[in-house]
């Protein structure tokens, strides 16, 4: 809900943007509640909210069934946001998983499916089946909901300034197209593609552990360490789009090979829950490179917040220990705040839920300022946010 600060131009397009953030909260409101949220007067939201009838619907109370006023005059109009109207898609493409989300404009989510392939597979034959699936589901979804407004796609891999796949390490045969060359055109639908990463941040910023934190780095808890980072409430990208990439750095002395797929490295993981010495032993040294990396990145970049992000973010063993490491490398610098994600596996495509949302509504409005929200508790239900600081050592 969007009221608006005092002081602030009040015209056109952002008293506009404040009627309807304050309706698409609230779902249905009676005029005097609308300018009560908004800070506007009645005659404004009545104004703005009249031109707009493909996402606002007037209807009269006799039609809510209410009764006239005691003093006989009619019953207060009521304003609905009409949700109906049209929806957006996200979607992820991992090295061998896949999700679909999508939800309408008022929020609400409208379909999650998740899709794994059996056997290694290309690129293109990958975006060649989730072309296939992303229009099947909107073509079960336009009847009820309206009109396709946008679709958000999150892949692994390196996307340049021109918008191409600058590097793919799983599937190399995208190494160097754009998005369209690759497959993912639908039709006049726009299409917006980010780093996974990048699409996870968005995520933990909008609804997750660094909601309230302009400045972090979400940080994949991996000994190869890459990170999607944040600063100001915007994404930061580099000149080549490549910032938070260590993973990159060629450290000399190789990591066991078996630590380079989830696969073969969960077996470690669980061998150390069960206390197997061995196995944490070398769970330690795991997350000592994954220490070092974050330690680096939070001296560059002094954000308010570190989010430890991936699938195994929430795995407790190696979140203590990563934690034990950062400390013992930040003891000559400072205290950071260490948070583990709220979405281990589903960031990226809500991520890109968020920006497709926030695209539609920018091109709706002709305001790209639009607070989009999406109801995330059919995603995550009864899940919440975990932050604890990592303190240095007393000397």
């Amino acid at each position: 809900m969007t009221a608006l600060v005092p002081g602030v131009d009040t015209t056109g397009r952002t008293t506009t943007t404040a009627c309807v953030a304050a309706l698409h909260a609230m779902g249905e409101a009676t005029l005097s509640e609308l300018a009560t949220a908004s800070g506007l007067s009645r005659p404004t939201v009545k104004e703005r909210l009249a031109g707009l009838p493909h996402l606002v619907e007037i209807t009269t109370g006799a039609e809510h069934g209410q009764s006239p006023t005691p003093s006989g005059g009619r019953p207060a109009a009521r304003f609905r946001f009409r949700s109906e109207h049209g929806f957006v898609i996200g979607a992820e493409l991992g090295k061998r998983h896949e999700r679909i989300v999508a939800c309408d404009v008022g929020g609400r989510i409208r379909h999650v499916s998740e899709h794994r392939e059996p056997a290694p597979s290309t690129g293109r034959e990958r975006i060649a089946g989730l072309h296939r699936r992303v229009v099947q589901v909107a073509i079960r979804l336009q009847p009820a909901h309206g009109c396709w407004l946008g679709l958000g796609v999150s892949l692994t891999g390196g996307i340049g300034p021109d918008g191409r796949l600058c590097y793919s390490p799983h599937h190399p045969d995208l190494q160097g197209r754009s998005p369209a060359d690759a497959g993912l055109v639908f039709g006049d639908v726009p299409v917006i593609v980010e780093h996974d990463l990048n699409a996870a941040a968005i995520a933990e910023h909008a609804y997750g552990a660094a909601r309230h934190a302009d400045s972090f780095a979400l940080a994949l808890a991996w000994h190869r360490l890459a990170a999607g980072i944040v600063l100001d409430g915007r994404v930061h990208r580099g000149s080549r789009n490549m910032a938070g990439e260590l993973n990159l750095i060629d450290e000399g002395p190789a990591a066991p090979s078996h630590w380079d797929e989830l696969e073969t490295f969960l077996p470690v993981l669980d061998a150390a829950e069960r206390g197997d010495p061995d196995a944490t032993a070398e769970l330690d040294g795991f997350a000592a490179r994954a220490a070092r990396h974050i330690a680096y990145l939070t001296l560059v970049l002094d954000p308010q917040l570190i989010v430890l992000g991936g699938p195994l973010a929430r795995r407790r063993i190696l979140a203590d220990r990563i934690e034990a490491h950062v400390t013992s490398l930040l003891r000559n610098a400072y205290p950071i705040d260490l948070a583990v994600t709220q979405f281990p596996t589903l960031g990226p495509v809500l991520g890109v839920l968020q920006t497709a949302l926030a695209n539609a509504f920018g091109t709706l409005l002709g305001d790209p300022a639009f607070p989009a929200r999406i109801d995330i508790g059919p995603l995550c239900p009864n899940e919440a946010p975990s932050r604890k600081p990592v303190l240095p050592p007393v000397r």
